[in-house]
This record gives C-alpha cells, sequence and structure tokens, in this order.
C-alpha cells in the first residue's frame, strides 16, 4: 500500500456513480488483476471518492485533465507526460460520493514501470452560476469556489507507483471537500483548497449502522482519518483505509459524542464489519465562539476535542481563511454532557452504548492550528445544556 496526502483536486469521467457492499468495492479497486494491456504495457484505473463530515449541501468540481510523469521534479513544460483528457469537462458534486459510492475516472494506458508524479487539471470559473467550481450552502445559496492558481499547470501529487506489464493497477483518490472549502474571513467568500488522499492498490474499509444522518469517522489520537454521513438507513462505510488501529467516533447534533475504541484492520484489502452502534440521546447541546486573528494571510483550522475511554476524539472541525490584520469567526454548537465509550472486540455484532453517572456538563478542548504556527489550545469546561460559552479566541503572530 502507498499512501500519501496532497492539497489538489479531483475529477469525474462519465460513468454513474455506483454504491457497493464493502466486499465488492474492495475487489473492485484492488490493485492488478486482469483487465490490463498486454506486452510492455499497463494501465493506472483511477477512481474517485471523498471523505466529509460537513453541512454543505454541495460541492462541484470541474476537471479537465489527469497528468502523469515518471520523474517527480518534472515541469509542467517538460516532455513525458502521460495524460488522460476528457473529452469534455466533466462537473462532479462531490458531496454525493460517500459510504462507498465512487467515480470512475477513467484508465491511462502507460509503459510498464515506475511513475513518481500526478497533476489534477481543474477547469476555470466561468462570469455566472452556474459556476464549473461552486459551493451550495444549507440555505440553498450558491457561491463560486475561488480555485488556486495552479490549477491551470496542475495541482501537483507526488507518489510512487509501479506499474506491472499486462496489468492494470489502481489509483483512488480521497477527496474532503470538508476541510477544502475554506471561508475567506467574514467576507461570504469561499476559496478552494483541496485536501486528497491517495491510495495506490489495495485498500480497506469499516462499515457497520448508526443513527441516520450521523457523523461516524475514523481517528487515531484525536486526528480524523476518514470521515462519513450514516445514509437513510443508518449504513456507513469508511472507506478507503490502510490496515492500523482506529477509533470509530459517532456524533450528532441529538447523540452524546461516542467512540468504539481499538477498531483494527490486520490487513490491507479486508473489511471489518463492527455491527450497529447503539448510542444515546445527549442531554442537549451548548455552544463555543470564537475569532481566529492574524498578522498574516493564512488557513487556520479549529478543532473541538474531548476526552474518554483513555483516548481523546475529535467532533468538529472548521477551517478559516483568515486575511492579515483581520480576523475570522467561527463556532461550534455541541453535545452537552460527558461522551460515551466502549472497546471494540472482534466477531461482535453490534455495541450499546451505556451513559455512566449522569453528568449535566460539558468539558471541551478547542484547538486551533495553522502552518508554520505552534498549535494552540483552550479548555472550556463546566457547561451545561443550553449555555453559550465565552469566546474562545486565538492569534497567530508571524515575526
Amino acid at each position: 500500500m502507498n499512501l500519501f496526502q496532497i492539497p489538489g483536486l479531483t475529477w469525474r469521467q462519465g460513468l454513474a456513480a455506483t454504491a457497493l457492499s464493502a466486499a465488492a468495492l474492495l475487489a473492485a479497486c484492488g490493485g492488478g488483476g486482469g483487465g490490463g494491456s498486454s506486452g510492455t504495457e499497463g494501465a493506472l484505473s483511477v477512481r474517485l471518492t471523498d471523505g466529509q463530515s460537513c453541512t454543505y449541501k454541495q460541492v462541484f468540481v470541474t476537471i479537465e485533465k489527469v497528468r502523469v510523469h515518471r520523474s517527480a521534479s518534472a515541469e509542467d513544460t517538460d516532455s513525458g507526460w502521460e495524460e488522460l483528457v476528457l473529452a469534455t469537462p466533466l462537473r462532479v458534486d462531490l458531496m454525493t460520493l460517500r459510504n462507498g459510492v465512487f467515480e470512475n475516472l477513467g484508465t491511462l494506458p502507460l509503459e510498464a514501470g515506475d511513475y513518481s508524479q500526478v497533476r489534477l487539471v481543474l477547469a476555470e470559473n466561468g462570469g455566472s452560476a452556474p459556476y464549473e467550481n461552486q459551493l451550495t450552502l444549507e440555505d440553498d445559496s450558491v457561491v463560486a469556489l475561488s480555485t488556486p492558481s495552479a490549477q491551470q499547470s496542475g495541482l501537483k501529487l507526488n507518489v510512487h507507483m509501479s506499474i506491472a506489464a499486462g496489468e492494470t493497477a489502481e489509483l483512488v483518490l480521497d477527496f474532503d471537500p470538508c476541510q477544502s472549502v475554506v471561508r475567506r474571513g467574514n467576507s461570504g467568500h469561499y476559496n478552494l483548497k483541496p485536501v486528497v488522499t491517495g491510495y495506490f492498490e489495495e485498500v480497506s474499509a469499516i462499515r457497520g449502522t448508526a443513527a441516520p444522518g450521523a457523523f461516524v469517522s475514523a481517528q487515531v489520537a484525536g486526528g480524523v482519518l476518514k470521515s462519513t454521513v450514516a445514509d437513510e438507513a443508518g449504513t456507513f462505510v469508511l472507506w478507503p483505509m490502510v490496515a492500523g488501529s482506529y477509533d470509530v467516533v459517532v456524533h450528532a447534533p441529538t447523540l452524546a459524542n461516542a467512540a468504539l475504541t481499538g477498531v483494527v484492520i490486520p490487513d490491507d484489502d479486508t473489511t471489518i464489519d463492527v455491527g450497529a452502534l447503539d448510542v444515546p440521546a445527549n442531554t442537549g447541546s451548548v455552544e463555543i465562539p470564537g475569532n481566529v486573528a492574524a498578522n498574516v494571510d493564512l488557513v487556520a483550522v479549529v478543532n473541538a476535542t474531548q476526552a474518554v475511554g483513555g483516548t481523546t476524539i475529535e467532533v468538529a472541525t472548521q477551517p478559516l481563511g483568515v486575511t492579515a490584520g483581520g480576523s475570522t469567526a467561527y463556532s461550534f454548537t455541541l453535545a452537552a454532557g460527558a461522551p460515551v465509550s466502549t472497546p471494540w472486540v472482534a466477531g461482535t455484532a453490534g455495541y450499546v452504548f451505556t451513559a455512566g453517572a449522569p453528568n449535566a456538563t460539558a468539558d471541551y478542548t478547542i484547538g486551533a492550528a495553522a502552518t508554520g504556527f505552534a498549535s494552540q489550545s483552550t479548555a472550556v469546561t463546566g457547561l451545561a445544556a443550553g449555555a453559550v460559552a465565552s469566546d474562545v479566541n486565538f492569534t497567530f503572530t508571524a515575526p
């Protein structure tokens, strides 16, 4: 397994998205196998999915082409690029790609050997809606997503991929619209600063059921690695993933924050079914507002975490664009009361999370991070249901 993460973006080719069972999905997305070219030529099949745990109605992007090169240092104008060019730029709503739904982007014949760079090329926005790259908010308002100038030459991804003769290798791109859409100050404008995780060849999954509409994520020490939203039947699929140990975290406006700790994926190309996760209702909600200020332009990520069951879980996050000399507001609405947890046991068909001793107040840690700066955090404790905390503010100052 080759795993990598980039600030990048995504594309689509015209096959309809298909939701698969986890077993079928993993078989479909594994590396190698038939369908490749013969002789000294192989191929790279590219698929698109996303990780998401936010409430945007739609996040559209429009893709023009995918470029591949043997050299990680190749420049845009160098020779040696191979391209998967879409005859007509294609526009896809990334919010439809969840719980095992993906798009086939196409297959690019490649000479057998090693490749080290992929570039993803987006279309430019036109002058009016519908925009090629567009955000639809919860109130149905539509705004254009401002995209990086780097999109003209393609958003660069360095990764080692080995293409074997006569076989088709698989590259799965996991795009996170929630981390990639950044509110620009308090202006009402939004930037697209894409975050993509790529998986080369075999990938795994965690599946189960929870309350319909619940946010579900796989985390390590409070860091979210994959997230989704349970569908109308409560089914969730955290895919693609790699072998490792994870905490599966469930949260929703009406639920206590809950963690199923220590879920182990033993090998790549394995599905773990954790069954039904029965999470108790919360005791109400609390609100924690604040601002992030800076003396330089930057993107800060603000999050809310709790301690439970010997681990830390993240239950909210928001990326914020801050302009030099200004500040950007944020606000989290979070569950009141204590979180709940229980350890994962292989083969168990489901879990009932039982709240411990009644706890009418909530304790959270609010953190803020920005590239090139030390992370900051503030504890907010003793919040009763219905409480609005004092503003939790952060300032990043460059010398």
